[in-house]
């Protein structure tokens, strides 16, 4: 078998297919593949132009039934640990020693153990839970959590998507504004940039049972629990970290949580922001609000960003360097590649695209994540009152970066 005969097989047996689908591929020459001629067997069920979707959602902001799923992607800019970094940080207190003086020996054992023995996160997260149970007192555990996600935080700093994130909420109980915002994320931080506004914004975050809001106030749901970045915590502040308390929520479909995300994914229209629709509770309670909306046609969205060929290509031709199946002839093959990463990134967006249809959520992709500010802009503009927040926030963000 030729160099340019396995290239295909290669990258899906290394990367993205099981051993039993690879098989049936392994027979396969790139050579003997028109990838002109390709057409894909299964199609979004849905096609329609990003300017429709934006269209709808600019519809559903104006009526007051656009819902904001925020997830860990839209607080990434602000130097918050993501959660492998977070579950490495909180292994350092298993490793921790005696004295001070050796507390860096703490930090390379964990790291050290991490690259070693690189554990499943939902593995690491139920070994740190059971712990901080039988070692620490109750709370350390989110104390500790809250530290660490708030040390190297960029306190004056303001992303261009939480940017257009709040000036979509300046008008709670007026029209046109936001519903409601769902946020998967325990951090602070929309709630400290709306606190900081020149103007009055009412808001009211909610993170456990009993909490609610009144109409005038836009309510923010952290529905995987809240850590304020400062004031005591109270023994009702717990997070879902770990993998036993993410099946207590799968399993208590009436905890409020589950039923506030069912109620607005049924009756609202949301867009997912920072999310890639791979929670397997998200995935359940999206299905039980498909089944209970029945006919009614409408629908959910997702910005997501589409794969990068060249960093595909890169890891593709990495792959083939070290498969020893390959001969040691050198030939000119780039064309095999580019038509097989072509092909390869089609089939995965198309393969994501129906994912997220199966549950009544359509894609605006981008190329870029720095493209999202722009369709939130175009949200909003549609109305008169757009100026006023502009000129309010813009003058308020000056302030804030000094």
């Amino acid at each position: 078998m030729s160099g340019s005969s396995v290239i295909l097989t290669s990258f899906l047996r290394n990367t993205l297919l099981p051993l039993t689908v690879f098989e049936s591929f392994k027979n396969i020459k790139i050579d003997d593949i028109n990838f002109n001629d390709i057409e894909f067997k299964f199609k979004p069920s849905t096609k329609s132009s990003e300017k429709a979707k934006v269209n709808s959602l600019i519809t559903e902001y104006k009526n007051g039934s656009l819902v904001l799923v925020l997830g860990a992607g839209v607080s990434i800019d602000y130097g918050l640990p993501s959660w492998d970094m977070l579950l490495q940080k909180l292994l350092i207190e298993a490793f921790s020693t005696k004295t001070k003086e050796d507390s860096k020996v703490s930090t390379v054992l964990a790291e050290l153990f991490t690259n070693v023995f690189p554990l499943n996160p939902l593995i690491s997260a139920r070994f740190l839970q059971n712990y901080y149970k039988k070692n620490k007192k109750d709370g350390d555990f989110e104390s500790d959590i809250r530290n660490i996600f708030y040390n190297d935080i960029k306190i004056d700093y303001i992303s261009p998507t939480f940017k257009e994130i709040f000036q979509l909420c300046v008008a709670p109980g007026n029209s046109p504004n936001l519903n409601s915002i769902i946020t998967y994320n325990y951090d602070d931080l929309l709630e400290k940039h709306l606190d900081d506004l020149d103007i009055d914004v009412p808001y009211k975050s909610i993170y456990k049972v009993g909490q609610n809001h009144t109409p005038n106030e836009l309510p923010i749901y952290h529905v995987h629990g809240f850590l304020k970045r400062d004031g005591d915590l109270s023994p009702d502040d717990k997070i879902i970290l770990s993998e036993d308390l993410y099946h207590q929520q799968y399993n208590d479909t009436y905890s409020w949580n589950n039923i506030v995300q069912i109620n607005k994914f049924r009756e609202n229209t949301c867009l997912f922001i920072g999310i890639s629709l791979s929670d397997p509770n998200t995935r359940r309670l999206l299905d039980i609000a498909n089944l209970q909306k029945g006919s009614l046609n409408k629908y959910h969205y997702i910005i997501k960003k589409r794969y990068d060929r060249d960093k595909i290509k890169k890891s593709l031709e990495i792959v083939l360097s070290q498969d020893n199946t390959i001969s040691n002839e050198k030939t000119d093959e780039s064309l095999g590649i580019d038509k097989t990463v072509n092909y390869l990134v089609e089939f995965m967006e198309t393969f994501e695209e129906e994912d997220a249809m199966s549950f009544g959520v359509k894609t605006i992709w981008v190329k870029e994540f720095s493209e999202i500010p722009s369709i939130l802009i175009k949200i909003r503009k549609m109305y008169s009152n757009s100026k006023v927040n502009d000129s309010v926030i813009s003058n308020n963000s000056s302030m804030i970066l000094g």
